[in-house]
């Protein structure tokens, strides 16, 4: 089932505290359907939980633990369509209480959404 909502394709890492993904939003996916009838455009849920996803696969490949949980300045500047193919790029700053993974989505060279997820470290006692 996780599957067909699976947008998420090969992750590389960039530069040092950088990830970058290639995704495709096939016109099958279940997220296409009834957003909109005749219009079909992404859900911007879709390209956020995309983007959650990138992160935390990049983090289990590290051996990290982290607590996602916020989200600031998410911004939609343009729609994605069926069969379009989209990078994420994710830049990760530690302030010391809080890591920052800033992250923007394009489409060609168009941003379509970026944004701001907060993650907090997770002891690896609890």
């Amino acid at each position: 089932m996780e599957g067909q909502w699976n947008l998420l394709g090969e992750i590389y890492s960039g530069r040092e505290n950088e990830i970058e993904v290639s995704c495709f939003a096939p016109a099958d996916s279940p997220w296409f359907d009834g957003h909109f009838p005749g219009e079909p455009i992404l859900p911007g849920i879709a390209i956020v939980h995309t983007v959650r996803q990138a992160i935390l696969k990049d983090i289990q490949k590290k051996n990290e633990r982290f607590v996602l949980d916020e989200l600031r300045r998410i911004r939609f500047v343009q729609p994605v369509r069926p069969g379009e193919e989209l990078k994420i790029t994710v830049l990760r700053e530690d302030t010391g209480g809080e890591i920052l993974f800033s992250f923007k989505v394009t489409n060609k060279e168009n941003i379509a959404c970026s944004g701001l997820i907060i993650g907090k470290k997770v002891n690896k006692d609890n």
